[in-house]
């Protein structure tokens, strides 16, 4: 039986492996990631989706880059050895890109301002909690690693009423997005996109789950 996380819910699963949900942001993500330390956990994962910032990644593209790129352009390593088991099990079976994935202190709304992204750090992939977890990882010195599924492309524009309805965590509320497209009825087929999108970023994340086990190849 599948079990719901609530946000701030601590699991533990088989194996030693500890999920927490932090939410967006990087203030979310380094109280999260300190909590996970304090319950004994002695490696940090940054799992969730990410925003495409070239072309060539499509919904459900599999982001595991060997570096997250910082807003202050502090640049964090990845763990070597748990990236190339994970690689290794994942190769041929996913669309992986293991380029620079770059930190956003906000939502990226359009494809003007991925691009921009894209060129001032070289990233193909955006997030904005990796960069958080990996400064705490590097504070406590355990391996880090980042698995990321593409749902936002380079060329989508972020509906309005999606960005209203969310909360800090990631949730919509359905009547807001209703009262949203009642006023803005043209971003239909994009919220329609959106959709599909986040469900090939979890098909990926869950053949992810499925190929690498519960505690993903950690060294």
């Amino acid at each position: 039986m599948k079990q719901r996380i609530a946000v701030g819910q601590l699991i533990h699963l088989r194996e030693g492996v500890l999920i927490q949900i932090s939410g967006i942001g990087a203030e979310r993500a380094g109280l999260a990631a300190r909590t996970l330390l304090k319950n004994g956990a002695t490696a940090l994962l940054s799992w969730g989706s990410a925003g495409g910032l070239i072309a060539k990644i499509s919904a459900g593209s599999l982001i595991l880059p060997k570096a997250v790129i910082a807003a202050d352009r502090s640049v964090y390593p990845i763990d070597a050895v748990w990236h190339e088991r994970l690689f290794k099990r994942l190769d041929g079976f996913l669309d992986i890109h293991t380029e620079v994935l770059a930190e956003s202190t906000t939502i990226l709304t359009n494809s003007m301002e991925k691009r921009d992204l894209s060129s001032k750090t070289g990233a193909i992939a955006v997030d904005m909690e990796s960069a958080a977890i990996a400064v705490v990882a590097q504070e406590a010195d355990v391996p880090f690693m980042i698995v990321r599924a593409t749902a936002d492309t380079a060329d989508m524009v972020i509906p309005l009423s999606v960005l209203t309805a969310m909360d800090e965590f990631g949730r919509s509320s359905l009547l807001k997005v209703i009262r949203g497209l009642i006023k803005h009825p043209a971003e239909l087929r994009e919220l329609i996109r959106l959709e599909q999108n986040f469900r090939a970023a979890q098909t990926t994340l869950a053949k992810v789950a499925r190929l690498a086990g519960s505690n993903l190849l950690v060294p």
